[in-house]
């Protein structure tokens, strides 16, 4: 970038063209002040360029922006992480650092179909964080369709569209439509057959259909893995496995799906992390720089 291209990079959005912020629950992003109207076009989202000695429209670079940016209002990520990159996450233990720089790598080399990360371990690690990220950078970055779902939200939905006498697909069907989904909290909740149920009918539709799938879980994925005790009022709680809690055949089906990497550390939001990490409040963002793509 040249010193005048560097002098007029705009303050507010340090040259992205979007600003990022919320909307009651969930993060919004909106074209920067310096990108409306858009100097080349003037909102036409067209431009007359000359093919063959004849003047033919061409589909303004500022559609394109404003297809990404629609791509990311519509993935619902939590108002809570509107303004986390992957980049954000300081890491206090090396599988956190691990996780970081996989998820970064991934979204350089991301195609369409390819697989996922299950990212599991205790709370308040980075997990959701991370993978908000991966949703900011793919659908403002690179125009992925992307949708972010927590899987108690999804069945709280469901159940209320049942009360309401709607059809369950018009809530399932935009999570199997899009190129990447992010199950959040994965093998959360009372693990009731209607559970699984809606569970499997989501990962098996996407698996078939081929399109990525990434989770978090708070749980250890498998049984091989070594048991995790708790010590409670009635003594000490052996808890279970995703593996136990979802089943052989849903189980497999993700174990081939995503690739699945421990998230360990201090608790960012009781440990001493808290005093280095991001603020929690939430409005437009003056700057927020794509993230560094590679380590």
């Amino acid at each position: 970038m040249s010193a005048n291209e560097q002098k007029s990079v705009c303050g507010e959005c340090g040259g992205t063209r979007y600003r990022i912020g919320t909307a009651q629950e969930y993060a919004v992003a909106r074209l920067c002040r310096c990108s409306s109207p858009c100097p080349v076009c003037g909102d036409r989202r067209y431009v007359l360029v000359e093919q063959n000695k004849v003047k033919v429209a061409k589909e303004c670079q500022c559609a394109a922006l404003q297809n990404r940016i629609a791509l990311f209002n519509q993935a619902r990520i939590p108002a809570r992480f509107a303004d986390r990159w992957i980049d954000d996450i300081q890491p206090t233990h090396d599988s956190q650092n691990q996780a970081k720089y996989a998820l970064l790598q991934y979204c350089d080399a991301y195609e369409r179909g390819q697989r996922g990360f299950l990212l599991w371990g205790p709370p308040g690690v980075g997990k959701t964080h991370m993978m908000c990220g991966l949703i900011s950078y793919l659908t403002l970055e690179r125009g992925v369709s992307c949708r972010f779902i927590e899987f108690m939200q999804l069945i709280g939905e469901l159940k209320l569209a049942y009360s309401q006498g709607r059809w369950d697909s018009e809530v399932v069907a935009p999570l199997l439509k899009v190129d990447v989904l992010v199950i959040d909290e994965l093998g959360k909740g009372k693990d009731s057959e209607w559970e699984l149920g809606v569970l499997d009918q989501l990962i098996s539709s996407r698996y078939n259909a081929n399109k990525t799938l990434h989770a978090t879980s708070n749980l250890r994925p498998s049984q091989a893995i070594q048991e995790t005790v708790s010590f409670g009022d009635a003594g000490p709680v052996i808890h279970v496995s995703l593996q136990q809690r979802l089943g052989e055949r849903i189980y497999s089906r993700l174990f081939e799906m995503c690739r699945i990497l421990q998230v360990q550390g201090e608790d960012y939001r009781t440990g001493p992390a808290l005093r280095s990490a991001l603020p929690l409040k939430t409005r437009d963002i003056g700057s927020n720089p794509k993230p560094k793509r590679t380590p």
